[in-house]
């Protein structure tokens, strides 16, 4: 779990219990043992963060975002609501929304590798592909591994025939 999410002693155990199905990527498992936690306001946070991340498992994204809206009125990590309300909201086909989560956790921390990648994808599949080019290659400067992972990334289809996109994925040589 983020360390800034406090999850009170009497739920620790729960708290991993639950962390752990998740792990396991059984999310029913995770959901069944959660109200306890959401029923003792000190531990709610704790409970909604572990609740979206299985939501997100169960493909639930509209209930997810609930509770992403809800975890924006605590302490929770901006970069990490940023990126999981942006990747619901592109699975609930709410593109708009999805960008404007990239831009506002890139107005934040610039050196956002991920967060400059998924803008990125996103762009792509709006099919503003001279910004999604533009995107994808500051991600590949931060962080050399994103040349890799646009290598299959489906959201960067409509970048395939671009002879610029095809240069940002060869692998640059070592100096």
């Amino acid at each position: 779990m983020p360390r800034l999410i406090a999850v009170p002693p009497l739920f620790q155990r729960l708290a991993e219990e639950i962390d752990g199905w998740l792990e396991l990527s059984c999310p029913d498992k995770a959901l069944e043992r959660l109200q306890p936690m959401l029923d003792d306001p000190a531990a709610r946070q704790a409970a909604l963060y572990l609740r979206v991340r299985a939501l997100v498992l169960q493909a639930q994204y509209d209930a997810a975002l609930r509770d992403v809206a809800a975890l924006r009125q605590s302490s929770m990590d901006p970069d990490w609501l940023d990126l999981t309300e942006a990747w619901c909201e592109k699975r609930v086909g709410n593109l708009p929304a999805a960008i404007a989560c990239m831009q506002n956790l890139l107005a934040r921390n610039q050196r956002s590798g991920i967060g400059h990648f998924n803008l990125g994808c996103y762009l792509a599949l709006a099919g503003r592909l001279q910004e999604a080019l533009d995107e994808v290659t500051v991600a590949c400067g931060i962080d050399e591994e994103f040349r890799a992972l646009a290598h299959g990334e489906r959201d960067l289809d409509a970048l395939v025939g671009d002879p610029r996109f095809q240069a940002l994925l060869q692998p640059r040589p070592l100096a």
